[in-house]
């Protein structure tokens, strides 16, 4: 069984998001819960991963650097809207970031990819970290390699779920020739051979939540 420490300023959001994780898995232990954000060393109980809810601020902000220290991956609450770029987050450690309203699902999803190393971004807040002027930029960005076109990662979110190339045509009223040509630009540019790869690469790089 795997274990996360909850660290909210607030004892009722500490406890409202044991009580989601618990409900959902029974595979993740609550083992304790942080009313200060600025931790230092890390205390005990040992954990897996962390667990972080912002209080929300006037200016959109939550105090980064108040998260120092910290050697296990790191999952966020975070109000959609908040005043930060991706590169920003990612630098402080964050291997997941949720919605402050995140459900029990995508909170358990979100802390089981930062466990395996991936990187977890939810959808709702691609459009205000990945775009400084609040507009979807033209491409998402793959580090050292060729951008995938925004239609791409919507092809990617639905390969990672499971979907057939006529199931991805149907839902993206596409031609199952233009599914196949987006799968293969995919696959050529995150330099992999099949769906499970791709779907993990894609997390890896933020474009889709596993």
């Amino acid at each position: 069984m795997r274990q996360v420490l909850v660290m909210s300023s607030s004892a009722i959001t500490q406890a409202g998001l044991a009580t989601l994780i618990t409900e959902e898995s029974d595979q993740w232990q609550v083992v304790g819960a942080a009313t200060q954000l600025r931790v230092g060393p890390w205390p005990a109980p040992a954990a897996d991963c962390a667990l972080v809810s912002w209080p929300p601020l006037e200016d959109g902000r939550p105090d980064l650097d108040r998260l120092s220290d910290l050697s296990i991956p790191m999952v966020a609450l975070l109000e959609t809207g908040s005043n930060l770029a991706l590169p920003e987050l990612l630098h402080h450690g964050l291997a997941g970031l949720l919605p402050g309203q995140a459900n029990g699902a995508d909170i358990v999803a979100a802390l089981e990819a930062a466990a395996a190393g991936l990187i977890a971004l939810h959808p709702a807040l691609l459009d205000s970290l990945l775009a400084g002027n609040g507009e979807r930029p033209p491409t998402a960005p793959l580090g050292q390699g060729e951008a995938l076109t925004p239609r791409e990662v919507e092809v990617l979110a639905l390969l990672a779920e499971g979907l057939s190339n006529k199931a991805i045509a149907r839902r993206l009223h596409l031609s199952d020739h233009t599914v196949k040509y987006h799968t293969s630009a995919i696959f050529a540019k995150l330099n992999v051979s099949s769906r499970t790869e791709a779907a993990i690469a894609g997390a890896r790089a933020g474009l889709i939540l596993l």
